[in-house]
């Protein structure tokens, strides 16, 4: 038997270098290709999702518009409570063919709404009202009592100096209730800034503001909104612009600060909240005084003097927040709107987050 060649072996060793490489190649082309095709299902299945979010938004709109026609039509109080049809969308999965989507509707009226708490002056600026110093610093107090700290950090939080610096925020003057140009310390900030003086834009503009830090603004932003914008609406009993008492939860009723039978104006107590949630768990609605019907009981036989409430509650709400979450196979997107049905039939954007 002859031994192979020099020559031999070089061929063999080329062969050998080809093979592995044409391997390689088609290794990669495959992984190339499995790549690219699941980059085209994902953006496929993002483009699925976006759009059933989208959509779950759509359908947000119809229901509330639904609600105001049955409203117009007679066919159920003028009032937003969780009885309505809007509020019976609560996290109610929504099958579809493409994927699944979870719609949301909440009512802006069931937090303490901060623009409340400030009214136009006679040159056009804001001001706040004359309840609000005390009524933010009782609110502030209670809140801070709830967070979940030592006592002596909590010690550390003056609940009037966070209500002046919260006035100082919005209205129009450039002075500190507590005496200075307000703008002192925001401009020692990094980057400096100024305060807004105009109407709060968004719950965040908290973390902006003197002495609200972040465990602070993390549990107070679960009692407050920042919606209607405008704060003309609290004069008028059929509008108001505070708390919605058919859709707040207990710990914002809470914040009802209203006369106390002693002429003094003070958070209510757990009665209070207690039969103001008997009513709802019973079926009804509250309504404003001299308004009754068998679906709903007026505000004064709940409480002595319902017209001292500070700010006016509302009982019929405009603003909305929807959110429909949307899953196609592994992918999911959720969709944020604010929605303003007050001027029908257009229902006007007010935010739009997309996530």
């Amino acid at each position: 038997m002859s031994r192979p060649t020099r020559s031999e072996g070089v061929v063999l060793l080329v062969v050998l270098f080809f093979a592995l490489l044409l391997s390689s190649t088609v290794a990669t082309f495959l992984k190339r290709a499995t790549v690219d095709s699941l980059i085209a299902r994902h953006r496929e299945q993002a483009a699925q999702a976006e759009a059933l979010a989208v959509g779950g938004i759509r359908l947000a709109e119809a229901l509330l518009f639904e609600d105001r026609v049955m409203e117009t039509q007679n066919e159920q109080p003028a009032m937003d409570s969780n009885l309505d049809g809007w509020a019976q969308a609560q996290n109610v999965d929504i099958p579809n063919i493409a994927g699944e989507l979870k719609l949301s509707i909440e009512d802006t009226g069931n937090r303490l709404n901060l623009n409340a708490l400030f009214q136009v002056d006679e040159t056009g600026g804001f001001v706040a009202r004359s309840e609000s110093e005390d009524f933010l610093t009782a609110a502030l107090e209670r809140v801070i009592d709830n967070l979940k700290m030592d006592p002596g950090k909590k010690a550390l939080y003056q609940p009037r100096e966070l209500a002046q610096n919260l006035i100082d925020w919005v209205d129009v003057d450039e002075d500190r209730g507590q005496g200075g140009p307000e703008d002192n310390y925001y401009q020692r900030q990094e980057p400096p800034y100024h305060a807004r003086n105009l109407p709060f834009l968004s719950v965040a503009e908290l973390r902006l503001i003197e002495g609200f830090d972040a465990p602070l603004v993390e549990v107070f932003s679960d009692y407050v909104s920042v919606y209607p914008f405008a704060p003309g609406g609290c004069g008028d009993p059929a509008i108001g612009c505070g708390i919605n008492v058919n859709t707040a939860p207990p710990h914002v009723l809470y914040l009802l600060y209203a006369d106390d039978g002693a002429g003094e104006q003070r958070l209510v107590d757990e009665d209070l909240v207690r039969e103001i949630l008997r009513v709802r768990e019973e079926g009804l609605a509250l309504c404003p005084e001299g308004q009754s019907d068998e679906s709903c009981r007026p505000m004064n036989e709940v409480m002595t003097n319902p017209n001292s409430v500070f700010p006016p509650p509302t009982f019929r709400s405009e603003v909305f927040v929807a959110r429909a979450a949307a899953q196609v196979g592994d992918v999911r997107r959720s969709v944020e709107a604010v929605l303003d049905r007050s001027q029908p039939p257009q229902m006007r954007l007010l935010s739009w987050r997309i996530r």
